[in-house]
């Protein structure tokens, strides 16, 4: 049921959707919670992508289309997307997943005075193999990892549509995920509310077979090799970009241990790499969330957290056109 006053914009960012997209527009449409508009922005199909999206714009007035001048990639498509909303709320979504039919719902029911409010989601090539993805997250993990997912996001229009909490050089809901965690804060609603279609075509897909060969060694290779790998990760732009942004907006000091990470991992001298282990080591629980951190394993494990972290995940983190 509908809050008064309180309207919900959904964002899809289309490009050569056609396959599915006549399923998840349904299950937007279909939402127990009424949809103010449904902004459909296509950058570039060669396939009938936007006649479908048209068809369902000629039924349907809250459905709203719009076609890129020109190909703009994944984080300008839905950047400049979400800049034509007017809800109150804003929901992301991706051409192919299906929303179960209370997402929005209960999202406006839990996101309260937060930036953000997301949701684990369930995810498989079929609905019958269904796996729900339920990590956990804080921010001082999301320094390092994009484990939010944009299509789960609702977000408070004020703040997804204030440029400065979208940074180019990062995957949007990576940014917009820290910024909200060092706002107003980011909440997540405890069941999946979205089913997530594994298939070639989908991004996380391109880019898991893009850098398939990261991580391809063995579990020595961190712990023999770390230090040289983790001085070259030191030397990318887009990283230093990151670290030196955050370092700025933690300067109020809210978020002293945040501001500390980040310090240090703008630092290059040896004393400063052996600090930074050691806050991993302390900090551990607070930073993984697939791996045990008790122990002496789990002590060496926090402690070249920056070398592991460097040899097999820092590729994946950074925006690349798709």
């Amino acid at each position: 049921m509908k809050k008064a006053g309180q309207t919900v914009s959904v964002v899809m960012a289309t490009y050569n959707g056609e396959q599915y997209l006549r399923e998840q527009i349904d299950s937007i449409l279909n939402q127990t919670y009424p949809v103010h508009e449904l902004i459909i922005q296509d950058d570039g199909s060669t396939d009938h992508t936007v006649a479908i999206a048209n068809e369902y714009a000629r039924r349907n007035p809250v459905v709203k289309v719009f076609v890129n001048e020109r190909n703009m990639g994944l984080n300008q498509n839905f950047k400049t997307a979400v800049m034509r909303a007017t809800g109150d709320f804003v929901a992301i979504s991706d051409q192919d997943d299906i929303w179960l039919n209370d997402k929005l719902e209960r999202q406006v029911a839990a996101i309260g005075n937060c930036d953000v409010c997301c949701s684990p989601h369930a995810y498989g090539t079929v609905p019958q193999e269904i796996v729900v993805n339920n990590y956990p997250y804080n921010v001082e993990r999301l320094l390092f990892f994009s484990n939010v997912c944009g299509h789960t996001m609702l977000c408070r229009r004020d703040f997804v549509q204030n440029p400065a909490n979208w940074q180019d050089y990062m995957w949007y809901d990576w940014s917009l995920s820290l910024h909200a965690s060092l706002g107003n804060g980011l909440i997540m609603v405890e069941e999946p509310t979205v089913w997530h279609r594994l298939h070639a075509g989908e991004v996380s897909q391109i880019m898991q077979n893009r850098y398939e060969d990261v991580g391809n060694h063995s579990s020595l290779f961190p712990y023999l090799h770390g230090l040289k790998e983790y001085r070259k990760w030191l030397g990318d732009d887009n990283r230093r970009a990151i670290y030196t942004h955050l370092l700025q907006i933690t300067a109020d000091g809210r978020f002293p241990l945040v501001h500390r990470f980040c310090n240090l991992l703008l630092r290059d001298d040896l004393l400063s790499i052996l600090r930074l282990c050691r806050l991993c080591q302390k900090h551990r629980a607070k930073i993984y969330f697939n791996k045990p951190t008790n122990g002496l394993r789990g002590w060496m494990r926090g402690f070249f957290f920056p070398m592991i972290y460097s040899c097999t995940h820092f590729p994946h983190v950074f925006y690349k056109k798709c």
